[in-house]
């Protein structure tokens, strides 16, 4: 097993640059709307804002938490916190944001399938309603992490790893009990969606498909395993719950959330010439080729 340090570093060398790519593409598309103007980018933004709120919790309750001594300069964020913050709101936002994370995966993938269906009808409706289906979807989970408030968290230090733990008497099985069914089904609805919409674009005319075909291809099983495997993690720490491999998929489940929000800004960067053109653009970067740009109506260029 890697040292808690060994892990905080790690985690850092790749989620710094992610999160500074996350800041890029973001201002990219608000800078250049008129280019970007797509609904697949709003949810990008939607997507991205939900991600790295999802990021700052994990880091806070398992990353800076883990390397945090009594008398580090960090400890002020942890000794006195119950008193000025409600930990509550943090344990029940490492539930939520699972929700909302898998819950907005599928809505991408929703939102691939019906504009490949019907992109005069369904783009402009994607466009108007975007916002309200992710206030929604953000909403809509407080149904069951609502519970986590009625169990006090509270911040233990433990001498013996010299560091501080964010810790809630609401068994693991409650957190998990409408979470992990939710999980499977979303995950499941993912995969058919995705299914889908690879069957319509192989329908499409070759030179109509090719380009936007690979890039969907490698999206599609990147975002799809690593939601399987999230999902799948997840089942089985349960299920072992009281045996000893729950510590270790404990240890190794953060690693596999990280994927998940922090793969987007990777995955848009590697398969959108039209990003990269205007990222470099926008940084002063001498382009390597000349030209238009032609805006595929599908998640990629």
């Amino acid at each position: 097993m890697l040292s808690a340090k060994v892990v905080f570093y790690l985690s850092i060398c790749y989620s710094l640059p992610s999160i500074i790519l996350y800041c890029l593409t973001m201002t990219v598309i608000f800078k250049y709307g008129s280019t970007f103007n797509s609904s697949f980018f709003v949810l990008y933004l939607y997507d991205s804002l939900m991600n790295l709120f999802t990021y700052t919790v994990g880091f806070y309750m398992m990353r800076l938490n883990s390397v945090t001594c009594e008398n580090c300069g960090t400890a002020f964020l942890y000794k006195n916190a119950a008193d000025y913050f409600p930990m509550n709101f943090l344990t029940a936002m490492s539930y939520h944001m699972a929700y909302v994370q898998y819950s907005t995966t599928a809505l991408i993938s929703f939102n691939r399938m019906t504009v490949l269906w019907n992109y005069k009808f369904f783009e402009p409706l994607w466009k108007r309603f975007t916002w309200l289906i992710g206030f929604i979807v953000f909403a809509v989970p407080f149904m069951d992490t609502h519970r986590c408030f009625y169990y006090k968290t509270v911040i233990q230090y433990n001498n013996e790893t010299e560091s501080y733990a964010l810790v809630t008497p609401m068994p693991i099985s409650d957190n998990f009990e409408y979470l992990i069914p939710a999980m499977v089904i979303i995950t499941l609805m993912s995969v058919g969606v995705n299914v889908h919409s690879f069957v319509t674009l192989r329908q499409l005319k070759s030179q109509k498909r090719n380009h936007v075909e690979t890039n969907f291809i490698f999206i599609t099983v990147i975002t799809c395993f690593v939601q399987f495997l999230g999902c799948f993690l997840s089942v089985i720490r349960v299920m072992w719950a009281n045996n000893p491999i729950s510590g270790f998929l404990a240890s190794i489940l953060p690693f596999v959330s990280d994927s998940l929000t922090l793969v987007q800004p990777w995955l848009l960067c590697a398969f959108s010439t039209l990003m990269r053109k205007k990222m470099k653009e926008m940084m002063g970067i001498p382009s390597t080729k000349n030209g238009s740009v032609v805006i595929v109506r599908s998640v990629t260029n």
